[in-house]
This record gives C-alpha cells, structure tokens and sequence, in this order.
C-alpha cells in the first residue's frame, strides 16, 4: 500500500495521524522534496522521510500535535552540529518539513429518524461528520443510505444509544418527548462536544427540571443547547434542519459556545 492509499485508508477508518512532508531542501539531505511520512500517536509510522536522527526528532515532534493546542508545523531541520536547528549531524544539508495532524472525523448521533433527522442527514453530507441514526423504527431507518450508520433501538429509548465521547455531536429530534427524556439521561455529563434537543422554552424548563432530580449536572445542564439550532425563526422540518446543522457548525469551528 502506498502512501497516498495507506492517508485514505485511515481517514476512512478514523484513525488520527500526522503528515509529514519535506518541503524544502538545501544541500545534502536524506530525502528529495515531497518524501512523505505518516505518524501515528503511539509512535508507528507509515512511509519515510529519511530515517536515523532526523527521522526520530521529526516523529517527536509529530507526536506534539496530537497534545498539544496547534494542528500544523513548519519546521526546518539543519543537517550540522551546532546553530540554529542543528540536529547534531555532519552531512551539512537542511530540510524543512511541514506537518499536518489529521483528526478523526467527527460522530454525529441523530436520535429520531422522521423529517427533521433525515433532513439533517441531508444537509450534514460532505462535511466533517461520521453520522449515526438512532430511532425504534425499523421502517424508516431502512430508508437511509447505506453510508448512514443505523441503530434500532427500543420503544424506551434505552437500549444501543451509542456511547459518546469529546468528539461526540448529539441531536435529539426524536418522536416524544418521553423519548428525548431518557437519551438525554445516557448523554449529558459524558463531555460531549454538543448536545442538542428539540422543544419549546417552556418544554425544556420542565425537562431540565427532571434531569436535575435524576442527578445530572448543573454544568451539564447549562451546556444543553435547547431549543436546538440557532434562532432564525425556522418553519417546517428543513429550515429547522439548517438551523440545527448551522449550530453545528459553529460549535465544531468554536465560535459559539452555550445558548
């Protein structure tokens, strides 16, 4: 498998790495620009970009950017013992490397499949989210697309509600409120990125009441982005899906936080 097969094959399975390619060369260096090397978190690499010092001070510093606050680098690498960038080498060249962490994408859980779910299916496809639907309805799960995760769950809503994490976005559109209830239970105070429920003000008062007494988190509470989608006065299941899928995004591009 080559590179370029090997960055798609983990995009496709999720798994985080970081790209590193030489850009720029000066003199003698191990490889020519455009060597390509992929770096995972534990350390394991695909490609190469030269091996030996260089190579390890570059999977070093790969391994920063799935820590630390930035996504990319440039950073050029000096073939000398001494000076600025020298990595303690003698060949005397200089190679500058630009590397680029690939997150995972992000998962977006659908909890209900009617009209206002499937439009947000529509409206999510092509960007950055790995979308799962949630719903007790065999009959409408059955009538997504074969690249939509699905799950049956049960009448209750309490059985196979995916587990979720920090990269985890939750939209609760589903058929009662009964419903919406019980998975709010199983989301909230597990860190996710977002979590989003349908409902009037006055509804939502009343549910947050409930989850209170069930012991969820007034910090989880106020995170609860409820009514959810931005306000744009949204009629009708499509104009309520962008407003969903609009508050989404600026959640995901962090500029928005709670309402």
């Amino acid at each position: 498998m080559n590179i370029f097969e090997a960055i798609v094959e983990n995009r496709r399975r999720g798994r985080r790495f970081v790209l590193a390619t030489i850009v720029k060369r000066h003199g003698s260096s191990p490889r020519e620009v455009g060597a390509r090397m992929m770096v995972f978190a534990d350390g394991s690499i695909n490609g190469t970009i030269g091996g030996g010092r260089f190579e390890k001070l570059v999977i070093d510093d790969c391994r920063e950017l799935f820590t630390g606050p930035e996504k990319s680098l440039l950073k050029s690498y000096r073939f000398a013992s001494e000076g600025a960038n020298a990595i303690g080498m003698q060949c005397g060249g200089e190679a500058e490397v630009f590397m680029e962490l690939f997150e995972s994408p992000h998962r977006l859980v659908i909890v209900g499949a009617g009209h206002i779910g499937c439009e947000v299916v529509d409206l999510v496809r092509g960007l950055d989210f790995d979308v799962t639907v949630v719903d007790d309805r065999r009959e409408l799960l059955d009538e997504l697309d074969e690249d939509v995760n699905v799950v049956l769950t049960d009448s209750g809503y309490v059985n196979k509600i995916p587990e979720v994490d920090d990269r985890t976005f939750v939209v609760i559109v589903a058929r009662s409120h009964d419903c919406e209830l019980a998975v709010l239970q199983q989301v909230l105070d597990r860190g996710c990125a977002y979590v989003g429920s349908i409902g009037s003000r006055a509804k939502i008062a009343r549910q947050k009441q409930l989850l209170k007494s069930h012991g969820i988190s007034q910090a989880s509470l106020d995170q609860l982005h409820a009514p959810i989608g931005l306000d744009i006065k949204a009629e009708g299941p499509r104009e309520i899906a962008i407003a969903i899928v609009a508050e989404l995004i600026a959640v995901k591009n962090h500029h928005l936080g709670k309402k």
